[in-house]
This record gives structure tokens, sequence and C-alpha cells, in this order.
């Protein structure tokens, strides 16, 4: 049974590949692993027909699927074109370091290649391409670190990082915490997932000391922001007072012009007018600018009421986190 849909397999790339149509319409059926790998150790099997079946294969998304069939295409023919079909499949799959190796391997092969231009900027692009973690929790809405430091992010979270090693802690319910440290190279994909069960050598406290450090540091902050909000609206009432006053003259000036036109009292109030608008400009701005302040910091203290901050204090060999809501 399994030789006979080995042949049929091999009929079906044969008929494809010289371009014939067979008696059936639809298109045959994508093989299995298994039986892709038994066409593919077949001896009678071409460059050609490895190469269709993993152009089939990657329409299909199938990438590691055509990755082998490229493979094996590349070993009965040596063409190095196939190198850059198979950085194709690594690329889709997340394995940027497998792709530029791919790259490079075909412009090594192919030292006239026509495409070498494109081919050397997309290795480039790669090399600079950032890894990117996908942290998942059982449950989500769980707050995320990275490296010591808290992010904006909830599970479940795509985050982007330089290549390198790594350390995610996830926290959730203020106790339950789960820790990994990986090694990630660039354009790497690489997938975390936290449970209650995750080890961990962080322990979550809140401690007293911080939180009084937290909301001395906080009533600081709102201390010196409810002064600015004050104190550029005072600056926008007493321009507009002004304003008001010097338009009221501007206006006193006009109808003094109108009973006795000269140059000196056109002069007064064409000033008092300049003045007057200068001060209503400068009325707007800083109101502008006190309510910019006002809903700024209102806001800020609205995400910081609804994301936890989790901060990392080094005790001897462990480390302590805190958290605060």
């Amino acid at each position: 049974m399994k030789a006979l849909a080995l042949a049929l397999l091999l009929v079906s790339v044969a008929v494809h590949a010289s371009g014939q149509s067979p008696e059936v319409t639809d298109e045959p059926a994508l093989p299995s692993d298994a039986e892709l790998e038994a066409f593919l150790a077949e001896p009678s099997t071409t460059a050609e027909q490895a190469y269709r079946i993993g152009v089939r294969l990657f329409d299909a998304q199938r990438y590691e699927a055509a990755e082998r069939a490229w493979l094996r295409a590349y070993s009965l023919g040596r063409d190095p074109t196939l190198l850059v079909a198979v950085a194709d499949t690594r690329q889709r799959r997340g394995d940027g370091p497998g792709a530029v190796a791919m790259l490079e391997q075909y412009l090594t092969e192919r030292p006239d290649a026509p495409d070498r231009a494109s081919v050397e900027a997309r290795v480039a692009t790669l090399l600079q391409s950032p890894a990117r973690l996908v942290v998942r929790s059982e449950e989500s809405g769980h707050a995320i670190l990275l490296d010591g430091a808290p992010t904006e992010k909830k599970t479940p979270a795509t985050l982007e990082v330089k290549p390198g090693s790594h350390t995610v802690i996830v926290v959730g319910e203020g106790r339950q915490v789960g820790e990994q440290t990986v090694q990630v190279a660039y354009g790497e994909v690489r997938e975390l997932d936290f449970s209650p069960q995750t080890p961990s050598d962080v322990i979550v406290e809140q401690t007293e000391e911080t939180k009084l450090e937290a909301e001395l540091a906080k009533e600081k902050e709102d201390t010196t922001i409810r002064r600015a909000v004050i104190a550029t609206g005072s600056i926008a009432a007493g321009a507009l007072v002004t304003g008001t006053v010097l338009g009221f003259l501007a206006v006193q000036k006009e109808e003094e012009y109108r009973n006795n036109p000269t140059s000196k009292t056109a002069d007064r109030g064409e000033r008092f007018a300049l003045f007057a608008d200068l001060s209503f400009g400068l009325a707007a701005l800083s109101a502008i600018t006190s309510f910019t302040l006002f809903m700024t910091h209102k806001n800020k203290r609205k995400r910081e009421r609804e994301t936890a901050r989790l901060h990392i204090e080094t005790r001897g060999a462990g480390a302590t986190a805190t958290l605060r809501f």
C-alpha cells in the first residue's frame, strides 16, 4: 500500500513538472510528512520533481516541508538559486540566522550573482532585525518585566528585543510569579508560556518602606505639577485682565481719534491695540499650557492605577520584587 501511494505521488509530480494535463482536473493532494520523506528518498526522484513539490508545499505554508524538498533538489542539482528559496522558508518561520546562512552560502557559490546587491541588502536588513519574545500566561492581563524593568504591556504580548540574553518575569494577582531567561538571535521568534508552576527565584512582596517612598515621590510630583498649573493659570488670568484693560484703552483712543484726529492719538491707540493682542495671545498660550499639564498628569495617574509597577531590588544572591498597583 505504501509503495502504491509513493508511485501515485511520483506520477502526480511528474505530470505537474511536464506541464501535461491529467485526466482528473483536480490537483493531487499534498503528501504527508512521511510520504514526502519517502518521495525525497526515492532514487528516481529528480531535482525538478523535488523543486516542484517544494513550490506547492511553500504555497500551502508548509515551510519546513518545503525546505526539505528544496534542500533535496539542491543536493541533486546543485543549483545555488535554491539556497535563496530555502532562505525564504527559514525567514517565514522566524529563523533569521538560518536565512542569513543560506543567503551567504548562495553568494559564496555564485560570486557573479546578478542579484548580489539585493541579496546583500537583504542580509544587512536581517542582521539588524530585532528578536521577538511572545509572552503568554494561563490568564491574560498579567504584568511583564523585561530584564528587571516593567513594560507597559500585559500578557499576551509580543516584545521586540535586541539579540542576546534576556530575562522575562510575569506577575499576576500580586504573588504568582514566573521567570524565564532565554538567549535569542537576530530575527528569532521565541515563545514563552508562563503558569503558576513556572520556576522563579523572585519573591514578590510589598514593603512599607518602598510604599512610603513611592507615596512621597508621588506627592512631590503632584505638588510640582499643581504649582505649575496654578502658575500658568494665574499668568493666563493676569494676561486676560491686562488684555481687556488695554483693549478698553484702545477703544477709548479710537473714540478720541474720531473726535480729534491727531497722529499722537493714533499712535497711542495702535500701541494699546498691539499690547492688548499680545496679552490675549499670552493668556491663550498660558491657559493651554495649564490645561495640558493638568490633563497629562491626570492621565498618567490613571495609567498608574491600571498598570502594575514592579521594582526589582537585588538582595544578596536573590532578588526581591516590590509590586505596586
